[in-house]
């Protein structure tokens, strides 16, 4: 199987259509995952606002966005992509992004946010 430039938009999408319709969100999330396993072990929610964190937690989102990082990552490894194991998505009203970074530049991004 080969993989698939748009797995990744194409899913964040999905989650957006399904959350963030008309949302005021604006934030990035860091996360990590262990060198030994593919799954996110660390994830900084840096959002712009303190009443985000309530709407993202009570809405759903937080959870089935850390449940799709998983499943993006483990695609990411199975394929053998460039920084698989670490990255950042980033919230912009009702449209998502990702971008799979080096590790010491999302390490550098964590300051300031609240790990879960």
């Amino acid at each position: 199987m080969n993989f698939d430039d748009s797995f990744d938009q194409t899913r964040l999408d999905q989650l957006a259509e399904q959350y963030l319709n008309n949302s005021s969100v604006t934030g990035r999330i860091p996360f990590f995952s262990d060198p030994e396993d593919d799954y996110v072990g660390l994830a900084t929610w840096q959002l712009d606002k303190d009443e985000y964190y309530d709407s993202v937690k009570d809405s759903g989102f937080k959870f089935h966005m850390m449940e799709l990082l998983h499943n993006l990552l483990a695609y990411r490894v199975q394929h053998g992509q460039p920084n698989a194991r670490q990255g950042v998505v980033h919230i912009n009203g009702d449209k998502l992004s990702i971008d799979w970074l080096p590790k010491q530049q999302v390490d550098e991004m964590r300051n300031g946010g609240i790990s879960i």
